[in-house]
């Protein structure tokens, strides 16, 4: 499916690359051959190409989208898989809402990456090396000024990168308080509403919420910033492009139709350096999101099964002793002891409970 997906994704940005190329002949042939069948059979051409190139799209989006798809599931079940192997200790230091969360929120994110933007980087990255051979091909100084803003946006990238990061990461982290709230106070439904704390809930709840909003319009100041700074160096490399390719109309060194067609191309490039820009940021966002993720991936439980287990003798009575056990969760940690030097013994048949905070 990765290969199919391949294979349509580079067709469709080659076809992709060419239209600038045919709308050049297009506008030659109206504007300086004024040639009506030349021109007629251009437009048809052009109809065709983006027959073509739709079929393309739907089958690279389609691969991509069900590779990422499964992909994403597999994370999620081995995510959960990991989850049931670790100990008690672990479940005791954290929520229930903050894993699930993890196993919902965090993997969305990944989704979005794997599932779409996957697609579209690769498509953008085609397009903007394809776009500056075929430019440098045409008019070498005409390209220089075009990729001008490049050194701009990948720096825009990076220092605004970093920063999307970490404020994902954060984000997160208060979505993940919230989500444990209510998973709380869903789960002790009954003693909430025994005790008439649902005020004290909503409270708690709202709290939470409140903080992972700031949290989230902070960074979408951030993106604002980044994207404007974007958007201006993009269109002003556009604006010295038209104004130095004019200058080469009038001097008879291009052809109306050429100077279209060059202007294609760099508003391609433009697109294909914005987006990646954009993808760049949402990669940020998602490695975040990884990162909580395969936190807890890459842990190794503190309590294993033993690699030669000894069998029971059979036949089993069904009688259980613990003689001077003493437990609690995490070995050499400040908790306190759960139990301290307990002697126990349960006939078979016998029911026996231990109570206590």
């Amino acid at each position: 499916m990765l290969a199919g997906a391949s294979l349509t994704l580079t067709a469709s940005a080659l076809l992709g690359l060419a239209f600038p190329m045919v709308v050049r002949f297009l506008l030659d042939a109206a504007f300086v051959q004024h040639d009506r069948a030349v021109l007629d059979r251009i437009a048809i051409g052009l109809v065709i190409l983006f027959s073509v190139q739709a079929v393309l799209n739907y089958a690279q989006t389609y691969l991509l989208s069900a590779v990422g798809e499964r992909v994403v599931a597999g994370l999620r079940a081995e995510l959960f898989s990991k989850l049931l192997d670790m100990p008690p200790g672990f479940f005791a230091e954290r929520r229930t809402g903050e894993l699930t969360s993890r196993l919902t929120t965090d993997i969305g994110l990944l989704q979005g990456v794997l599932s779409h933007q996957i697609a579209e980087f690769s498509r953008q990255i085609l397009a903007l090396i394809g776009g500056i051979v075929l430019l440098t091909l045409m008019q070498p100084r005409l390209t220089v000024t075009a990729l001008g803003v490049v050194p701009l946006v990948i720096g825009s990238a990076l220092f605004f990168g970093r920063r999307l990061r970490r404020m994902t990461v954060g984000v997160q982290d208060k979505v993940a308080e919230a989500t444990a709230v209510a998973e709380e106070a869903f789960s002790q439904i009954r003693t909430v509403q025994s005790f008439v704390q649902e005020p004290a809930e909503r409270d708690r709840y709202g709290e939470r919420i409140g903080a992972s909003v700031t949290a989230a319009l902070v960074r979408a100041q951030l993106r604002g910033v980044f994207f404007g700074v974007l958007t201006f160096s993009t269109f002003v490399g556009i604006v010295f492009v038209l104004w130095q390719g004019g200058l080469l109309v009038l001097e008879g060194q291009l052809t109306p139709g050429e100077l279209v067609q060059f202007l294609l191309y760099t508003i391609t490039i433009a697109a294909a350096i914005g987006a990646l820009a954009s993808f760049f940021s949402s990669y940020q966002e998602a490695v975040g999101a990884a990162e909580r993720v395969f936190e807890i991936l890459e842990m190794q439980p503190a309590i294993t099964d033993p690699v030669s287990p000894v069998a029971l003798p059979r036949p089993v009575r069904g009688e259980v002793a613990i003689e001077g056990v003493s437990f609690k969760y995490q070995r050499g940690s400040s908790l306190p002891w759960i139990l301290e030097d307990i002697d126990l013994r349960c006939a078979p048949g016998e029911v026996v409970a231990l109570v206590g905070p």
